[in-house]
């Protein structure tokens, strides 16, 4: 028997193994957003009239650095099955403009 539950107006719901893949496949896309975010934060050269927003994009940019560079990082790429030095080569690569 498939563990399959309903809603009170009686609509099918999904299967306990469904439920799990959706699952799987929020948190594989939010792992990814974030290694995206980290490497586009990198990559970003806007520079901004307000003082206030430049300092919060060298915040994100600091902040995505020290992600690229964690082993949260690694653990996420091996997870994902991610090219985690291509990843890192390329974000870093705008890392040193200063």
């Amino acid at each position: 028997m498939v563990d399959e539950q309903t809603d009170p107006q009686g609509a099918r719901g999904m299967t306990a193994e469904e439920k799990h893949d959706a699952e799987c496949e929020f948190t594989r896309k939010l792992l990814c957003g974030m290694v995206q975010q980290a490497v586009e934060d990198l990559r970003s050269e806007k520079v901004f009239v307000s003082k206030q927003l430049n300092e919060h994009q060298e915040r994100d940019r600091d902040t995505a650095l020290h992600f690229i560079r964690s082993k949260a990082f690694q653990g996420i790429c091996d997870v994902l099955s991610l090219p985690a030095d291509k990843i890192k080569t390329k974000a870093l690569k705008y890392e040193s403009r200063d």
